[in-house]
């Protein structure tokens, strides 16, 4: 008990970050979601050793709960847990996988996704979107991609696609993981 209050407190005093599009996860020092709950808003790291017997994860998030102080040692959840048993000394919230059916919804404009993840020298886009569709591109064309990915990050201020892929679902493809920065 000792320890996941010192971690409670340890917790409540780390930066937060709150999870892209997500609600906390709960962890509880009992099963079947009983004894101390403490919710986590956000990556943690550093916390006291705490044995964690059962989990409230927010439905359609995904959280890593992880053995090293510093995100090592981890497992991803991506539902709440009744019954288990896990030493957490880092947790933190991580993103989904896209899934097929975003591409497959429709054969007209495709939703992508909201929320990116911003940080002080660079922002990443998991499904970026453009007009609240997702940016379809020809992957046969050389550069295609790159060149899609790069107008998207210079109409979001940055300067450059660092990293960008493309994802191909139903014969049609989509840029995917893009990751926008400035130049050096």
């Amino acid at each position: 008990m000792r320890k996941f209050v010192l971690a409670a407190l340890a917790a409540s005093l780390s930066a937060p970050a709150a999870a892209q599009g997500q609600g906390p996860a709960t962890l509880y020092s009992k099963g079947h979601f009983g004894g101390f709950a403490m919710p986590i808003a956000g990556p943690t790291t550093n916390l006291e050793p705490l044995e964690v017997k059962s989990l409230r994860i927010p439905q359609g998030s995904v959280w890593e709960l992880c053995s090293g102080n510093t995100f090592t040692g981890c497992t991803r959840y991506s539902e709440s847990k009744e019954s288990m048993v896990r030493t957490v000394r880092s947790v933190r919230p991580v993103a989904a996988a896209i899934p097929e059916s975003v591409a497959l919804a429709s054969q007209g404009p495709v939703t992508g996704s909201g929320p990116s993840l911003h940080g002080l020298a660079s922002e990443y886009f998991v499904v970026p979107a453009q007009g609240g569709s997702r940016i379809e591109v020809n992957d046969k064309a050389a550069g295609a991609a790159s060149a899609a990915a790069t107008a998207f990050c210079r109409a979001h201020g940055w300067s450059l696609s660092a990293y960008d892929r493309v994802q191909t679902v139903g014969g049609r493809s989509f840029l995917a993981d893009v990751l926008c920065a400035n130049d050096r």
